[in-house]
């Protein structure tokens, strides 16, 4: 179950639309997360963007039964410039706490992008990542949350969803692959407010160093890709995801927009779901 919550965390990042010269937007979005027909994982995320830089927070907890058996926590930010559509992560860091156990890591970036992590506690010498990656090839890459505003915001401008954007989160190097463009329009149902026109597009994560080996198939998923749905939640906003799905061991998964709001100069703007009385089906 671990593996699963925290694969899945990597996507679920908002952020706001873009904005002309000295203005500033703030941006709360929450989902619900469904595996096997059962609410595993609630997420809020408050994203605030002014003229020249950016400040992501995410917080994710299990929920019913989930939160019973496993009990995981974890909160994350991120903090940089954002100019004309550039990301670059200054301080970025998360917090988990998994069966009473709280382990934290951050990063500092330097001019050259390469990050400084410090670990608390210190891994001991059986955790430490078999291949650490090698710094040149960390000079393009951003931490987790940095890399969906980054993405989030080139498919809001090139309206396409398709790209790939290298991560680095401390311990582990990979990308985050998106294809297969589809566009598709979503109804409004109990799950979810949203409706309207959608990109569609197949993800997965390429390992490239830091990952431990897993015996053959030690895996939750089904195969090792998934779909995820982005749009424009507002019509000033740049495209978010608004859905995601894949199959696990346990069953579908399901992750759907529940509620935004955005605040723009003091107007705010609302969706909000009815109370879900139906579960969806795995």
């Amino acid at each position: 179950m671990r593996f699963v919550l925290i694969v899945f965390h990597l996507y679920f990042l908002i952020v706001s639309a873009a904005f002309s010269s000295g203005a500033s937007r703030l941006q709360a979005i929450d989902y619900a997360v469904y595996i096997g027909g059962l609410n595993a994982v609630n997420i809020n995320l408050d994203i605030s963007l002014a003229k020249d830089n950016y400040d992501i927070k995410l917080s994710l907890n299990t929920e019913g039964l989930a939160d019973k058996l496993f009990k995981w926590s974890m909160t994350a930010f991120s903090r940089g410039s954002f100019k004309q559509g550039i990301v670059e992560p200054r301080k970025a860091g998360r917090t988990s706490i998994w069966r009473g156990k709280r382990r934290s890591v951050k990063l500092t970036y330097t001019k050259n992008r390469v990050p400084s992590v410090f670990f608390d506690p210190e891994p001991k010498p059986k955790n430490l990542n078999p291949t650490p990656p090698p710094s040149k090839e960390l000079v393009g890459a951003r931490d987790l949350a940095g890399a969906i505003l980054s993405y989030l915001t080139f498919a809001s401008n090139r309206k396409s969803c398709v790209r790939s954007e290298p991560i680095y989160d401390g311990k582990r190097y990979y990308k985050l692959l998106f294809k297969n463009q589809v566009k598709e329009t979503l109804s409004r149902n109990q799950y979810s407010p949203f409706s309207g026109p959608t990109l569609r597009c197949q993800f997965k994560l390429k390992k490239i160093s830091g990952f431990r080996k897993r015996k053959q198939g030690d895996t939750w998923l089904k195969n090792e890709s998934a779909q995820i749905w982005i749009a424009r939640v507002f019509s000033t906003s740049v495209m978010v995801p608004v859905r995601i799905e894949m199959d696990t061991t346990l069953g579908g998964l399901f992750v759907y927009l529940v509620s935004s709001e955005q605040s723009q100069k003091g107007k705010p703007n609302k969706l909000n779901r009815k109370i879900i009385k139906n579960r969806p089906q795995g």
